[in-house]
């Protein structure tokens, strides 16, 4: 389709930049330095890289959040703990479970740390890769081991027939690992809440003439 100085200007009016009865010429020989709609084109370019970001740090909030509520279903104390209702019913498949779901969250963090990498991430990276230093020999006695890159394979039959007393130790509220699980992941979507945030502001605060061209109903590509 052929681009008209009126569908440019018209695209122009609708994203809020002056016409002046600018022709097409006008806007491709324009200085770069003060041409509105390479402006407008470059706002869009970080709209779009501020709209990946975004999307990357609420995944990261939600990985977070949910390493976090597997890591306090476990760290519970009291009677209505998880270890003592496994001992009063006599069936620990919810402690199993649970186990596995914590290492889930763990690696699904982990892996969104990655993508979101920063010296902030990294930083929260690193620490809950250290996490399990302390208690590796332990967690690999009952079937978790860890990779190079520090995620964790879970092996669930050596870990239903590990003693219980042992799975509490390692899992329950007096966990070293566990409490610092639970410590670093909440920090991790504290963090990731307040980047998705201030990409927001940054997002609606810039143009977006791309939005406006799409809404004049013309191809401008053609």
């Amino acid at each position: 389709m052929r681009i008209t100085t009126q569908m440019l200007n018209e695209s122009a009016r609708q994203a809020g930049l002056p016409i002046n009865r600018s022709t097409l010429l006008d806007y491709i020989k324009n200085d770069g330095a003060t041409n509105p709609l390479l402006e407008a084109m470059n706002r869009n370019k970080e709209n779009v890289a501020n709209t990946a970001k975004k999307s990357n740090y609420e995944k990261l909030d939600k990985e977070a959040d949910q390493l976090t509520q597997s890591a306090q279903v476990l760290l519970q104390n009291g009677e209505n703990s998880l270890f003592e209702q496994a001992k009063a019913c006599g069936d620990n498949q919810k402690v199993y479970d649970s186990i596995e779901n914590l290492f889930e969250n763990y690696n699904s963090t982990l892996k969104a740390l990655r993508t979101t990498s920063n010296t902030m991430n990294d930083f929260y990276r690193q620490m809950l890769l250290e996490a399990p230093a302390e208690t590796k020999e332990g967690l690999a006695g009952v079937g978790i081991t860890f990779a190079k890159d520090g995620t964790a394979t879970v092996d669930m039959e050596k870990v239903k027939a590990a003693d219980f007393a042992t799975l509490e130790g390692l899992f329950g509220k007096d966990s070293d690992f566990v409490n610092k699980v639970e410590f670093l992941s909440t920090r991790i979507s504290d963090n990731a809440e307040a980047n998705v945030e201030s990409l927001s502001s940054a997002y609606n605060s810039g143009g977006n003439l791309y939005s406006a061209m799409n809404s004049s109903k013309y191809d401008f590509w053609g």
